[in-house]
């Protein structure tokens, strides 16, 4: 689906989400371009999977991206490379990372992997210090990420894992997290910056004050799936509100971290679907073997919208299975 097919379906699926449709004033998909210039070598051949533009960073992005928790959780780096390069073979050009995963061996794993391509591919990594959110703690994760990565910038930096309104005051506070990312992006160290959450839309909410007040980031990641509209839900308390400011947005817990799968309340089919159906960028999907790869990059490559219908229809068949523990993350 095109962006102007995805913008004709927008007001659609708020309607089917049972939200307001956004306030006006923010970007259309033709208005935003990169800022830097950063042009793709062309080594890789194009992307066979959809793509979506990420907000206001006019990146265009596969709607597949692949999770750095389980690169990290392969058997072997070689393991891990097989895993990166049938990615890269089915089209996914964006990468998840964080310096915590695995203390740093994922991104390691991923760097050396993603050498020979880095001009063609996206790279996201994350800082995490929850004991203090400075931007000492911050710089020091970036210098990290950057070596371990091979490389000299990153695509899309965030701030990990807030927990709490408390926690994400703690990052933009004089002298915390957010000011060090914010900087790094006009070093030219990141191109573009976020934010991340697995556990309560408050920290989102309390990010989206801030950004009002002229904190501009780029980006924000949370849970969404089918599940989630009807507990804590950051798709109904959140989304619109991020659409409606274009900030680009990255889907994660899919499949709230296979729970939906292993509890046979869904497949693997209806997750992706769904989430695609809804104004999301990207989905970043945790693929562990090769073969799971293959599968989500097909279903992609197939993807037709769900309606109003479909939509309501599934969330109202899983909802007597609702429960905070399928969600553990939120716990």
């Amino acid at each position: 689906m095109d962006r102007r097919a995805f913008a004709r379906t927008f007001a659609g699926l708020m309607a089917a989400l049972g939200l307001p449709a956004p306030a006006a004033g923010a970007a259309s998909a033709d208005s935003v371009r990169p800022s830097d210039g950063r042009v793709p070598a062309g080594d890789l051949p194009p992307t066979s999977l959809p793509t979506r533009r990420l907000g206001r960073t006019g990146l265009e992005v596969p709607i597949l991206a692949l999770g750095g928790h389980h690169v990290g959780r392969s058997a072997s780096e070689s393991d891990a490379r097989v895993l990166v390069e049938t990615a890269l073979e089915e089209g996914v050009r964006f990468f998840d990372n964080a310096e915590s995963y695995q203390n740093g061996k994922s991104e390691r794993w991923l760097g050396a992997a993603l050498q020979d391509v880095r001009s063609d591919v996206l790279i996201m990594s994350k800082t995490h210090s929850p004991r203090d959110r400075s931007a000492e703690s911050a710089r020091r994760h970036l210098e990290g990420s950057l070596e371990r990565l091979r490389t000299d910038y990153l695509d899309v930096w965030q701030l990990h894992s807030t927990k709490s309104v408390e926690d994400v005051d703690l990052a933009f506070r004089p002298g915390g997290a957010m000011e060090y990312i914010m900087e790094a992006r006009d070093q030219g160290l990141v191109r573009f910056v976020g934010v991340t959450g697995h556990v309560t839309p408050a920290a989102h909410r309390r990010a989206l004050e801030y950004w009002d007040e002229g904190w501009r980031f780029d980006t924000f990641q949370f849970p969404v799936n089918p599940i989630d509209y009807h507990q804590r839900s950051f798709q109904r308390q959140v989304l619109v509100d991020i659409v409606a400011r274009d900030i680009g947005m990255i889907a994660m817990k899919t499949s709230a971290d296979g729970r939906l799968l292993s509890e046979g309340i869904c497949t693997i089919d209806e997750t992706l679907r769904y989430v695609w159906s809804l104004p999301v960028n990207v989905a970043v999907v945790g693929m562990e073997r090769p073969e799971l790869v293959r599968e989500n990059a097909r279903i992609a490559r197939e993807f037709r919208p769900m309606s109003r219908q479909e939509l309501a229809a599934l969330r109202d068949r899983i909802e007597p299975r609702a429960d905070l523990s399928l969600e553990w993350y939120k716990a």
